[in-house]
């Protein structure tokens, strides 16, 4: 079954569980989930923050994002890692450090923890999870959907997901990852969303 119609059924089924039988169009969870189902890409900026036993260290990120899986992830600062991208067209991945002005190439499965940060990787896992919630939050003073997915992984450093999403924009606001003990271990927090931009032909391109 199609992304689009998986993700009906699952909002529809919510509904009627909880109580609300008909859905509009002016409602949160309907737009959101026009939104998303009609997402086919998207770049942002995010603040990137990793957490463990030794503390908190941020990166500013660049996505960008398409919706077969192709992605490109571009450190933006600190500037000892500036310049820093990751590449993958579907099928290949490449890594390239611009002080080191080395490229790693290789072709790799599909990855859950490699996809983990990017919404359309969240989406998937949000759709396979049961028992998903759907709630209200207040964050940075306005009102945000978040939605919950369980991550099918062995790894227990990501075992679940929380996405934040403004009712009013239906941009993304935060997205965390936590380990199988709850605690929080990436966070991304997005500065700017484009949904469905235009992308550079070569923006996906291995290079040779």
């Amino acid at each position: 079954m199609k992304l689009k119609n998986v993700f009906c059924c699952c909002c529809i089924s919510l509904f009627v569980l909880s109580g609300c039988a008909k859905d509009s169009p002016q409602t949160p969870m309907a737009a959101i989930q026009q939104q998303l189902t009609e997402m086919e890409g998207y770049t942002c900026l995010a603040t990137l923050t990793r957490t463990s036993n030794k503390g908190e260290t941020s990166y500013e990120t660049r996505q960008s994002y398409r919706k077969d899986g192709a992605y490109r992830l571009e450190i933006l600062s600190p500037e000892t890692v500036a310049g820093n991208y990751t590449v993958f067209d579907g099928k290949t991945v490449c890594q390239y450090n611009p002080k080191m002005q080395e490229r790693i190439v290789y072709d790799v499965a599909p990855s859950k923890q490699r996809n983990a940060l990017f919404l359309g990787n969240f989406l998937e896992n949000y759709l396979q999870s049961e028992g998903v919630s759907i709630e209200s939050a207040a964050l940075d003073e306005s009102r945000c959907t978040v939605l919950e997915a369980i991550i099918p992984s062995d790894d227990p450093s990501m075992a679940s997901e929380k996405l934040w999403i403004d009712n009013e924009t239906l941009l993304p606001v935060r997205l965390i990852i936590y380990d199988a003990d709850g605690a929080e271990c990436l966070r991304l927090d997005y500065t700017s969303f484009t949904y469905n931009p235009h992308f550079d032909e070569n923006l996906f391109e291995i290079p040779a």
